[in-house]
């Protein structure tokens, strides 16, 4: 009876320990992970009632009407791969929008992280980019603009990101 009482909280204690080194992203009211299921992802976010458009099999765009965001996802064969989230909502508050999402790498453990500056400029995009790297763990930020149908739009944004998009 001892043996299948130590091997139950093993059980146990291994199954909690998973669940919190799950690499996950908040995304507004619901949480994702790395390796969650597609219909899982869609089935929690309409609950929530946000909305799940796959503008392809692989790509997700996730809205949440009311708090007027957009996250990105990405699956491969029906589990998450990548996932991200903007924290800059108003260019007024870049500076604490830095500081939110540099905090919360921090907060989930990012510990060992690389910083790559990454210019790119091409004849529709001139974009200052920064990636911090931290694993499966990220921040990018970009300052530019971005030429569409011959009008140029300002391109900002702060994105904390899990994963990697393929």
């Amino acid at each position: 009876m001892k043996k299948i009482l130590l091997l139950l909280t093993l059980c146990a204690s291994t199954a909690f320990a998973q669940v919190s080194n799950r690499v996950s992203l908040e995304l507004g009211t619901v949480t994702v992970w790395l390796g969650m299921e597609k219909a899982a992802v869609k089935q929690q976010v309409e609950a929530r009632g946000m909305n799940f458009d796959e503008s392809s099999p692989n790509n997700v765009i996730v809205a949440d009407i009311q708090a007027k965001r957009v996250f990105t996802l990405q699956f491969v064969h029906d589990k998450l791969v990548y996932a991200d989230r903007n924290w800059l909502h108003d260019e007024s508050m870049a500076l604490p929008s830095v500081m939110d999402a540099l905090a919360a790498l921090i907060d989930q453990g990012a510990t060992n992280c690389t910083i790559a500056h990454a210019p790119m400029t091409s004849p529709d995009a001139k974009m200052n980019r920064v990636f911090i790297n931290c694993g499966q763990r990220g921040i990018l930020l970009t300052y530019g603009s971005t030429t569409i149908v011959g009008q140029s739009y300002t391109d900002n944004a702060i994105s904390e990101r899990i994963g990697t998009y393929h």
